[in-house]
This record gives C-alpha cells, structure tokens and sequence, in this order.
C-alpha cells in the first residue's frame, strides 16, 4: 500500500512539472521510485543510479539531488562518528573543568584581593564615589552569594502547594518570550530587506563580496543549489524574514522550525560581514538569544494549546544571558577605557545631545539640572552593576524586581533616544524571570480568565500520568526525555561557551566582543566613551545651471534622522533603525571630536570623510534612487522631473541642543571652520553608467511586505481552517507568492527571465530579453492580473466569510497599485 501511495504521489507530482517545466524534469522524477526501491541492487548503488539520472534531467532537478545526496551521505556518517564525537566532547568537558574553571576561579578571586571593600564603617565614610562604584558588583555578588543557599533551604522546607503554583509556572512567559523575539526579528529583517541592497549590495555604498569564511547557512544552501549571492537573493531572505517574524510574533501555530529558520538567515545576514552590519553587538544578541528561543518553541503545535511544557533550563541560559548582558553594560562603564565622567556622574549632560540619533524627549532631558543627571547615572550603575545579581538569587521578589526594575529601565531609554531594537532584545531576556502569576496579575480580566483556563488546560495535557493511552503515552515520555537531554548539552556548551565573557567582565577593560562565528555567546558593553561635542556631516544640494554662482539655491539635504536643519523636530524611529544615520555617527561625531577639541582645519574634517558619504554623492548626482532612499529628503523633491541636481555640498558642523529660553529651535548649529564648504558637481564626479543606478517604483517595498507577510498569515489561516473551509485562503495565499516573486525578480531581468522560462505559458513574453524598464512593466502587469484574478476568485466564491473578504481587500490594493506601475507613464 506505501508502494502505491509513493507511485501515485510521484506520478502526480510529474504531471505538474510537465505542465511547468518540461517532460525531461518529470520523466526523472517519475523514475525515482524505480530507482530508490530496487531490491538487486545495493543502496550506494542505488543512490549513484538517482544521481546519474537526476543528472541527465538537468534544470532544477540536479542541484536539488545533489543537496539532497549530500544531506543523505553525511546522515549517514553520523553513527560512524558518533563514538568519536562522544569521545572529543567528554574530553573537552573534562579539559574545561580541570583547566578553565581553576583559571575562572583565579580570576575572580584576584579581583576579589584587588578590590577596595568596605570593611568598617570608618573606612566606608572615606571611600570616594570611585571607590564605591568598584566595590558595588562585589559587594552585590557577596549579598547573592550568601541568600542563595538561604533561599534554597526555604524552597525545601516550604513543603508541596495545593493545586496549582502560579509562581512555578512558565506557559505564558514562554509564550511572551517567542513574540517577543519575532518582534526583534521583524526589525531587523525589515531594515534588511528595504535599505541592504542599498547600503552594501551590488551597486551599494559599500558592495559585500560573498566569502565562505563565516558560516552563512542559508546563502550556503544557495551556493549548494546552484543560485549564488546576489541582490535578489540577499532580498528574498530578507522578505522571507520579515514574514516568518510576523508568523512568529502574531501566529497561533508555534514550530521550532520558524525561529531556526529565522536564526539561520539573520546569521546568514550578518556574516556577510557588512560594515554597516557585522560590528555591532545588538546584532550579535539577536543571533544569541534567538538561538536560545529555538529551543522553546515544540516542534509543531498551537501557542498555549502546546502539551509540550517550558524548559526551566532554557529559561536559565536566558536568565544567564541577561545576567552577563546587563553586568556587562555597567562593567564597560567603570572599566580603563571608559570615560572619567561617569565616575564624575556628569556623562548624562552631554549624552542626550551627542548620541547616535536623539529624539523629541532627548531635549527636554538634557535641559533638566545637574542634579538631575547625577541622580539618574547613579541609577544607571545601581541597575547595571547590582540589579544583575539578584537575578541569580532563587527567590521570586528578588528575581521579580530585577526584572521589573531592568525592563522599566530599558524602555525609558527607549524613550530619550532611537536605539533601534537594542533596547527591546536587552529587555528580553529579563522577561524569562516573570512567571505566569506574575504576568496574570498585569492581565486585564476579561483575557485573565482566558489565559488562565489555557495555562491549567495545558498543563494538564502535559500531565502525562492523566493520558490512558499507553502507546502516545510512552511516545511523549521518549519525547520529553530526548528533549530533556538535549537541553542539559545546550546547557554545557552555553557554561563551557561562557569562560570568554566571564574573562572579559572582570578584565582591566570590559568591552563588547564575540567569540565564535556563530554568536552563541558574547561579551556586551555599550557607552562606556560617552561625547562632549558633536561634529555632524551637513549635506546640501541645488538644480541651479550654475550651483557655483551667487544667485544659486541650496536646499538642504537631510539624513532620515540625523540632526540637519536646525528647526527640525527629532524624529522617532525605535525599534526601526536607519543605518545610514548610525554609521555616519560612528564615523564622523563618535571619531571626529579631536579634531574639534583641537580647532583643526576645515581640510582636516574632508580628509576623513566617510567612502560610504563620496559614495553616495556620486549616486546622488548620478540619479540612483535606492541611494536618495537612504536619506529624508522626497525622491520627487531631490529628483525634481526625474532630473539629479547639479551639484551636492559637504560641510560639517558642531550641533547642540538649544536651552529652554530658545523654544523655536531644536538645534545650535556651528561651522567647523569659515571655509568648510565643498560643493560637488557633476562634472567633477564620475559619470557612471545605465546599468549602475538603480531606478525603482516608489511602492515596490510596500508591494513586497504586503505581499510576502499576506501570504504566510492567509497560509496558516488555511491551515487553522483545515482545507474543506479554508481553500479560497489557500489560493489567495499562492497568488500573493506569486505576486511577491515577479516583483522580486522585476529588478533583475535575468532572475525574471529564468521565473518565467519555468512555465511554458510565460515563455513567450520572454522569448527576446529583456531590459530593467521592460522587465519591471512586464512583472507588474503581470502581477495585477494574479492578484485582481485571485480578488475575484474570493469575491465570486467565498466573500461570505470574514477572511476572505480580508484577502480580497489586501489582493484588491495590491492590484491597483501595480497597476498603476504597470502604466508606462509611471514607468518612464
């Protein structure tokens, strides 16, 4: 009967590739069943057969077969292998316990000597603020240190709650923690997939070449199926992250498949080694705690309908990595390297006006009294250098205030600056210390009581000694049993992975650093060098004839978030980040202020001007407009009749907040020098040619993200439904892929040549090639005709249910916007 079954799935399958692709791909489909499952021959016999024919077929079958004969022979070798690896890994384990931890021991008991403790209440009065700020994580770790065992003697002797410990449970915590992490996701696959190919892909400010230096899993799987790395594919993952993240965040199905997926792709993202990307620490916490999210999540089920219960071990590795996290930030602060106002606890009077990207709250802030700024660094050293230890002590007011405290902290810095998403995966991890009673307690009722019948509902479903049926019962021990032990060896690696951070914490200068190319574990430290100036790039332009002459007009050329004219509000931007605005605060106000402070020259600041900024003066005189994307001016307004301007100025100056008795301004604004300005010709920069500027329609990134998150959110509604109800969501889920695809690939007339040489009915459209502007027209008619096809689809056939409705809206807009693109007005 399985015979059968496979025959009749591989003959179906056939068909479709026929229909799509050819007959040679579906004949060597069709024939794979003989191959596979003949008897006579021995299976690496067998395996060499599928590869030859899979070979003559061609086309797409090849890589595919190659992958998978790959996947198959090292699936294979792991049982070979595994005596070895066991071996090789109990040694490195008994190496690390005979080696490292002495050494970590050493360590901490070298600082422990080193450190000015006070020992009596004379000694205490004559400490200095400096003193008591090396002394207070020692002193926190003494206090942890002897409640620990305190609170473990208590926990034993209180004896088993009746009914259920609400303190003890973890379901919705679990639950909080995957949606939290899809959230950061988002963030970070969003600014991925609207500004990378701008900022380093092929025709970007800073190109990326692909090197295999550093793992990249999936633009491995590319190179492995034949596809490459380019622009398309860094979009396609990019988009393809941004909808597994919303799934993640908002879904009710829950599989450990999404966020490994999602894991492996922004690894991927970041090992490309961008500059705008790879050296910052908040992208390497996303890979870390995101790796520990996998572990969460069962394999395939409902968000608390799950009988599969929370890991506490996996709850502990993330408790520990907000310990090292936040320890970290404060031990940064106080470490060699850092600056002298914060032991003076005055960095907070220049902070708000020199960090990376203010916003509004920012002024009001910084004009707060001194008083004021000294009273809120101390709090920053007590939440950064002695909150982190009462998240190791085992008692619940403890570990609940920490929390509490520590997620109060981070979302008020939220609020007086644009961090990106730091600031929410540095709250994350602290949320794995909330328990359920806890969260219940801040639930509005009417959800409460919802939320509490599930959490008691699927606790009981994880009582396996109520399921009467031995054989899932049995199952499910196996399960929980295999996935306890998998648990216990993420908790070795994560304690063996922790000797780096532990060193770098009580080294003589904390700082941020990683230690594997996969991110599993890193040392965090942030502003531990806060400015006193800032030196800012200030970007003009002109569509005079003669931008040199008297008579010309120079409009400013502001960054999305950057300060530039003076009367501008800050913007509010988190947990959205502009790279652009970032870097160019590294770069210039973070590495130029001795020049200020030592009143050099205006041609000192030009000598190192960003390549990045060259670059994008370039393309903007050229009329790129991914580039003009980058910054706040209107494409419409730069690019005024689709015309460049004549010519872009640089210069740079030092900004300030005004104070309370200017309430017109936002921003003081000082040249750094009388002859600081340098205006930029077209004649005087190079000419680059057609094919490298980039031209796109303006909604092409709102037609992508409606698209691809449309058609993951309709794919598990129809999954929810089940078939019978829920087809039309299917279908409409499909033309939404089908959408995404053609406008993907309408900016790479090869990708979207070969997309439409798989079907034989698009064939022709394509016979003769095509160009960027053709290629464009052609995808978007084409795709208005699948989207207003499948409207009506779910108009005519289902519009009486709720959801369908809702994709025939969302299928509805797309179409009008493509074809309003698709007009060859709007094209030219």
């Amino acid at each position: 009967m399985e015979t059968f079954i496979c025959l009749l799935f591989f003959a179906l399958l056939s068909v479709l590739l026929m229909w799509l692709c050819g007959g040679a791909t579906a004949l060597a489909v069709l024939s794979v069943p003989a191959i596979l499952f003949d008897g006579h021959l021995p299976m690496e016999q067998r395996l060499n057969n599928f590869m030859d024919q899979m070979d003559s077929a061609g086309g797409a079958a090849a890589p595919l077969a190659h992958l998978a004969m790959k996947l198959a022979r090292s699936g294979a070798e792991v049982p070979a292998q595994f005596p070895g690896l066991l071996h090789s890994g109990w040694a490195t384990f008994v190496s690390f316990w005979k080696t490292e931890v002495p050494a970590l021991l050493k360590l901490l008991a070298s600082s422990l000597s080193k450190a000015k403790l006070p020992l009596s209440w004379k000694n205490a009065q004559d400490f200095t603020m400096s003193d008591w700020l090396d002394a207070a994580p020692i002193l926190a770790a003494l206090v942890a240190a002897t409640l620990t065992p305190l609170a473990l003697l208590k926990g034993g002797a209180s004896g088993r709650k009746q009914g259920m410990d609400w303190s003890t449970s973890w379901w919705i915590t679990r639950d909080l923690l995957i949606r939290g992490m899809g959230l950061c996701y988002f963030c970070g696959f969003m600014v991925s997939a609207v500004q990378h190919r701008a900022l380093w892909g092929s025709l970007g400010l800073m190109p990326v070449t692909r090197h295999r230096r550093r793992p990249a899993p999936i633009f491995d799987l590319f190179d492995e199926l034949g596809l490459g790395f380019g622009d398309w594919q860094l979009e396609l993952v990019s988009w393809l992250g941004v909808a597994f993240s919303v799934q993640l965040m908002l879904g009710q199905l829950q599989s450990l498949l999404v966020p490994l997926f999602l894991w492996a792709a922004y690894l991927s993202i970041v090992n490309l080694q961008a500059a705008f990307t790879f050296n910052y620490g908040w992208e390497w916490l996303t890979c870390e705690v995101g790796f520990l999210v996998i572990f969460l999540c069962p394999i395939l089920d409902r968000r608390l309908s799950t009988w599969t219960p929370p890991s506490r071990l996996v709850l502990w590795t993330i408790r520990w990595c907000a310990f090292r996290l936040l320890l970290g930030a404060g031990m940064s602060k106080v470490g060699r390297n850092s600056s002298a106002c914060w032991r003076e606890l005055s960095c907070t009077e220049t902070h708000y006006f020199t960090q990376p990207i203010p916003n509004p709250l920012s002024w009001f802030m910084h004009n707060l009294p001194k008083s004021f700024h000294k009273m809120e660094v101390g709090l920053t050293f007590v939440e950064q250098l002695v909150l982190p230890f009462a998240m190791l002590v085992p008692l619940r007011l403890f570990r609940l205030t920490a929390a509490v405290l520590e997620v109060g902290f981070q979302m008020g810095i939220v609020g007086t600056g644009n961090y990106a998403w730091i600031n929410f995966i540095g709250a994350l991890p602290c949320v794995a210390m909330v328990d359920d009673g806890f969260l219940l307690g801040l639930t509005p009722w009417p959800w409460r009581q919802r939320l509490q019948q599930a959490v008691e509902e699927a606790s009981e479903r994880a009582d396996l000694s109520t399921d009467p049926r031995l054989v899932r019962r049995t199952f499910r021990r196996g399960y929980l049993g295999l996935r306890s032990l998998v648990n216990l060896l993420l908790v070795m690696v994560v304690v063996y992975k922790s000797k780096d951070p532990i060193k770098e914490l009580f080294g003589p200068a904390p700082w941020i650093n990683s230690y594997d190319n996969w991110f599993l574990m890193n040392s965090q430290g942030v502003f531990g060098f806060i400015n006193k100036h800032r030196v800012q790039i200030v970007l003009k332009y002109t569509h005079d004839p003669a931008p040199g002459g008297p008579q010309a007009v120079w409009k400013p050329l502001d960054f999305k978030c950057l300060p530039g004219t003076v009367d501008q509000r800050p913007c509010l931007m988190s947990p959205y980040h502009y790279r652009l605005d970032w870097e160019t605060w590294i770069r210039v106000t973070a590495s130029l202020e001795q020049l200020w402070t030592q009143k050099a020259p205006a041609e000192a600041y030009h000598q190192h001007l960003p390549d990045f900024i060259q670059v994008l003066v370039i393309k903007i005189l050229n009329g790129d407009e991914d580039a003009a994307g980058l910054l706040g001016v209107p494409i419409q307004d730069l690019y005024q009749d689709g015309a460049p301007p004549t010519a872009v100025s640089i210069d740079f100056a030092s900004y300030t907040f005004t104070s309370r008795s200017n309430s017109t301004k936002w921003w003081r604004a000082k040249p750094v020098a009388a002859d600081s300005f340098r205006a930029y010709g077209k004649g005087s920069v190079p000419k680059l040619r057609e094919d490298e500027v980039r031209k796109s329609p303006r909604w092409r990134h709102w037609i992508l993200g409606v698209s691809v998150v449309s058609s993951v959110v309709l794919l598990e509604l129809s999954v929810l439904q089940g078939f019978a109800r829920g087809w039309n969501l299917l279908c409409g889920s499909a033309a939404f892929m089908l959408v995404f695809a053609v406008v993907l690939a309408s900016d790479y007339p090869p990708a979207f040549t070969s997309l439409c040489m798989v079907s034989q009915l698009l064939q022709p459209l394509v016979a003769d090639g095509l160009g960027v502007a053709s290629s464009q027209r052609l995808a978007y008619a084409l795709a208005f005709r699948i989207s207003a096809g499948a409207a009506g689809l779910n108009v005519c056939l289902a519009w009486h249910r709720r959801h369908a409705r809702l994709a025939a809206v969302l299928l509805l807009a797309v179409a009008w916007i493509t074809r309003r693109i698709a007009e060859p007005a709007a094209m030219a």
